[in-house]
């Protein structure tokens, strides 16, 4: 009687051992990362990127020195190409005030040149006109005649020079009584001369106009 009773006895503890160990089995392998022991983590794989060392502070002062000789260097530069261009264009407004005086000498050279010209033909009918008066009170009115006629042959036809001549050959002519060729004269004379000097002369000649010319003193008014 007593071993069939401790058969089922046994059956029940091996059952219940059975269990025991399949519930540590499974504690344990859920539990075998945790018990596991630790392995080093791997060093993170190169991703092909170099990673620059942080400049030391030797390396950061001797390249902020190296940076300023460079940006002085420029400004130096910078300094003496505006000085070039500053000196450039000093140079050229001098040029240009050289080139500008020597226009105005020259321009002065030349009017003073037309003036000596304009002047010379004037100076020399006056010496003209002064000889050919003393000749008149040296020589009498023939000789002075003479004089101006052969003046008249050394001036233009149209020249301002030739009107003062024929003038002053009409006042001779008129001084000698040919009235009719002084008439002619100072007609040829008031043709030549400009407007202004044209009323000047006709005054005196009124007088004599009106009482020796056919046409008396309105002839006159055809020289207005």
């Amino acid at each position: 009687m007593g071993s069939g009773e401790d058969k089922p006895r046994h059956g029940f503890i091996n059952r219940y051992w059975v269990l025991i160990v399949i519930v540590l089995w499974l504690i344990a392998w859920s539990a075998r990362d945790w018990l596991a022991p630790a392995e080093p983590e791997d060093p993170p794989a190169a991703s092909g990127v170099v990673l620059e060392e942080e400049p030391s502070a030797e390396d950061q002062e001797a390249a902020g020195e190296e940076a300023a000789r460079e940006e002085a260097a420029r400004e130096e530069a910078a300094r003496e190409e505006a000085a070039r261009e500053e000196a450039a264009r000093e140079e050229a407004a001098r040029e240009e005030a050289a080139r500008e005086e020597a226009a105005r000498e020259e321009a002065a050279r030349e009017e003073a040149a037309r003036e000596e010209a304009a002047e010379e033909p004037a100076l020399e009918v006056e010496a003209l006109l002064t000889e050919a008066r003393e000749t008149y009170w040296r020589e009498g009115a023939a000789a002075a005649r003479t004089v101006l006629e052969g003046g008249l042959e050394t001036q233009a036809y149209e020249s301002r020079e030739r009107a003062d001549i024929l003038g002053e050959l009409g006042n001779l002519q008129y001084a000698t009584g040919d009235v009719e060729a002084a008439m002619g004269s100072w007609d040829r004379a008031l043709e030549k001369l400009p407007e202004g000097e044209r009323r000047a002369m006709m005054a005196p000649l009124r007088p004599i106009y009106s009482r020796h010319h056919p046409q008396g003193a309105d002839h006159l008014e055809r020289f207005r």
